[in-house]
């Protein structure tokens, strides 16, 4: 195999790759056709686990012979549900504070395996507590300073508030548990048409409630909502900015942008062990990029299982109904989406093939760790291409994940082979 000659620098330059790569493929999945289409977290999941698929035969080209291990299978059980997590993170909470979040908890789970289950030994235990200790610092700041820039509309050079519309829906989930959905909506557009006074004038007749919508549905109204297909008007104005929250049993308020973080959270706990896996399989001589083809594999298996549960809970939902319960599933919009969708895809099976390689040469510790370099990236991603980030926040923001990333890096300098 050509990696045989490889030493510790193929392990850090492969590193850098999956920082790069892992950190821009949640780019497609914020861009506007997604977004405008309102694509399910499932949908694009199916996209990077097809992608993953069809290129991880690539690796044949390197001399790696064609051999499975149902480990790709715990593999895939863990990085798919954590990647659906992980895109519906990024699509409420933002490219930037998504990956931070995940990226700074894999590290942590890293090492918990890695000293607590495999046994590994760290130069010293003040130094890996005082790293880790660092490393939430910089999330905790990262999250603190992710605030998004305050868009308010400007008419002839007169700042206007925008008027807050709030509708109150009841769910009732199960027969057990009520939820309120309070949406808060910012309107923003500019009426054509209309004078003022109709404008000013308000109908006391409040309006006709909305259908109550199923279980899965209550995640289309956590998501926003575009007028046009740039989201700004034709005057250059932002038409409309929504801001929405979850009241459970009217105690606990949940924003969208916290569920995005939590969903985030999730996928760092669980998606972010995907290849703890790889430990035991390289003892079944399964390692390094070997490996990929397993973990591909197993990744669709998993996917095409979590789509017919979809289908099941449909069907049940739907009192059986097979044809209804079909054309109730999420649409895979191939025609508007085969393009950001196996870019993304492409971005991260690259990115993923890249950490194999890393933790093979430099381990579980130094090598997945490093390669969570990648918030640094999504972060750039997030301030400078979609203006997440106030200005006034980038440069606090900036100096949170330059915490972190010490953090992680001297999280790495503590473990020891």
């Amino acid at each position: 195999m050509i990696l045989d000659k490889c030493t510790d620098a193929c392990g850090y330059a492969a590193a850098v790759g999956a920082a790069i790569c892992l950190g821009s493929f949640g780019v497609p999945a914020k861009s506007k056709v997604v977004t405008r289409l309102d694509a399910d977290p499932l949908v694009i999941q199916t996209y990077k686990s097809t992608m993953a698929f069809l290129t991880c035969w690539l690796v044949l080209l390197l001399g790696e012979p064609v051999k499975l291990t149902s480990w790709g299978i715990v593999s895939g059980i863990f990085w798919v549900p954590g990647g659906v997590a992980g895109i519906y993170g990024i699509r409420n909470a933002g490219l930037a504070i998504a990956v931070g979040t995940w990226s700074s908890i894999i590290v942590l789970t890293s090492f918990f395996w890695g000293i607590l289950v495999f046994e590994e030994n760290v130069r010293s235990e003040r130094g890996a507590c005082g790293a880790c200790l660092t490393l939430v610092v910089g999330l905790i700041g990262m999250s603190r300073y992710s605030k998004p820039p305050n868009r308010i509309k400007q008419i002839g050079g007169e700042r206007k508030d925008s008027t807050i519309d709030e509708e109150i829906i009841r769910v009732h989930l199960a027969n057990v548990l009520d939820v309120d959905i309070t949406k808060r909506s910012l309107s923003r557009k500019v009426s054509r048409g209309r004078n003022d006074a109709a404008n000013a004038d308000h109908d006391e007749t409040p309006p006709p409630s909305p259908p109550l919508p199923a279980p899965l549905e209550m995640e289309a109204l956590l998501r926003d909502e575009t007028s046009d297909d740039d989201g700004v008007g034709d005057d250059g104005v932002e038409t409309q900015e929504k801001q929405k929250s979850i009241s459970i049993m009217g105690k606990i308020t949940v924003t969208r942008r916290q569920m995005g973080i939590v969903a985030s959270m999730f996928n760092g706990l669980w998606g972010g062990t995907n290849l703890i896996p790889l430990h035991f399989a390289s003892h079944e001589g399964f390692g390094g990029p070997m490996y990929v083809i397993s973990f591909s594999c197993g990744s669709m298996l998993v996917t095409i299982a979590l789509w017919i549960i979809r289908f099941l809970y449909e069907l049940y939902r739907l009192d059986g109904a097979v044809v209804k319960a079909f054309h109730a599933l999420p649409s895979l919009y191939i025609r508007q989406m085969w393009i950001p969708g196996a870019l993304s895809g492409i971005l991260w099976s690259a990115g993923n093939f890249m950490c194999i390689i890393a933790v093979t040469f430099l381990g579980q510790g130094v090598g997945y760790s490093f390669t969570q370099a990648s918030m640094l990236i999504s972060g750039l991603w997030g301030i400078f291409y979609f203006h997440e980030i106030g200005k006034d926040m980038i440069t606090r923001w900036l100096a949170s994940a330059v915490v972190a990333l010490f953090g992680i890096l001297w999280l790495s300098y503590e473990h020891a082979k």
